[in-house]
């Protein structure tokens, strides 16, 4: 079974409140992600931003898997992976910079493992929204932070950062919730057979070529 939280975020080309950046959480999901779905949350996401603007100067939609039980827990070193598919209308803001959480003061850059980028067909809602340029890429993080108060944020590779895309904390499986130490130990590197094991179970039909 798969423990997921659902987020997108998107920043809107016209005033809105906080910077003009709209971000939308979804419930927890148990069910595997595909491209397909993926797809469709876009789609969506065009659709409901273009009930109250013309267009969105980018868009970022993220999704997180959490190991589905104390062994894959344990094989994966207390990391889970992060999926971020990130959209924009100019091609120099992609790929992205950086990924990071901000908890307690603290600033943690997740490392990216796998990333594709592609194009969005030219007439489509999603393009016509938010632009041509797609970027699908795949990161660890470790879970202690995911656990903590703070922020999500990316930075593009131009024009924007501090670009936040979850509020933490997640919310965990009852096994991570009661490790009493869910960080990595320091300097520890994920297991990233385990990891990548576990994102072809969560994530089927995405390809995982280097970043």
């Amino acid at each position: 079974m798969r423990t997921a939280a659902i987020l997108l975020a998107s920043i809107l080309g016209f005033a809105a409140p906080a910077t003009g950046q709209l971000v939308k959480q979804s419930p927890v999901s148990q069910r595997a992600v595909t491209p397909a779905e993926m797809d469709e949350r876009l789609e969506k996401q065009a659709a409901d931003t273009k009930k109250i603007a013309p267009k969105a100067d980018r868009v970022a939609l993220v999704d997180f898997a959490w190991p589905v039980n104390a062994e894959e827990y344990r094989a994966t070193g207390k990391f889970i992976a992060v999926l971020i598919v990130a959209v924009s209308h100019r091609e120099d803001e992609l790929p992205l910079k950086l990924l990071y959480v901000q908890t307690g003061g603290q600033t943690i850059a997740l490392q990216k493992i796998a990333s594709e980028r592609r194009t969005i067909p030219d007439g489509s809602e999603v393009a016509t929204m938010f632009g041509r340029f797609r970027e699908d890429s795949f990161y660890v993080a470790p879970a202690g932070p995911m656990m903590r108060k703070g922020d999500l944020l990316i930075d593009f590779a131009v024009n924007r950062t501090g670009f936040r895309v979850y509020e933490l904390p997640g919310t965990p499986p009852d096994f991570v919730h009661a490790d009493r130490d869910p960080d990595p130990a320091p300097g520890a590197e994920p297991d990233m057979k385990a990891v990548r094991a576990m994102i072809e179970r969560e994530y089927p039909g995405f390809r995982l070529s280097g970043p």
